[in-house]
């Protein structure tokens, strides 16, 4: 198949006006094998450095924090130990070369539907409380 040369440079044009393609979305789900209290496991640091190596331009990364099903049952424990989840979550991503102006962080409830919003950064945390 051949293009005349003002379709290609229209087509490049585009391109290079990052209006061509819209911006996709890949989510890496941390679930209980995850962690270890509030620290990665080593799946979760794989994880972390899968979501990395795996990140490109014009795609959002969200990370998305699981509610704690179980235990603890104190709602301000079960608060502090995502907060600590997501600081950790955050550590990591930057020491992967991550900026720290490149992660946001999003909370949700445990049983909200998935957030229609289309996030300013290419990383996301998200938490669900």
């Amino acid at each position: 198949m051949r293009f005349s040369r003002k379709s290609a440079l229209a087509c490049a044009a585009l391109l290079l006006a990052g209006c061509a393609l819209p911006q996709e979305s890949k989510t890496f789900h941390f679930s209980r094998e995850d962690w270890n209290g509030t620290g990665l496991s080593a799946r979760g640091k794989i994880t972390v450095a899968d979501s990395v190596a795996g990140a490109a331009p014009n795609t959002i990364t969200i990370l998305e924090i699981g509610g704690l099903a179980t235990a603890p049952r104190d709602p301000v424990e079960r608060i502090r130990v995502q907060d600590e989840r997501a600081r950790a979550l955050t550590a990591a991503l930057e020491r992967r070369g991550v900026a720290p102006a490149n992660i946001a962080i999003e909370t949700l409830a445990v049983d909200a539907a998935e957030p229609l919003w289309q996030p300013a950064k290419p990383m996301v945390i998200v938490v669900r409380y």
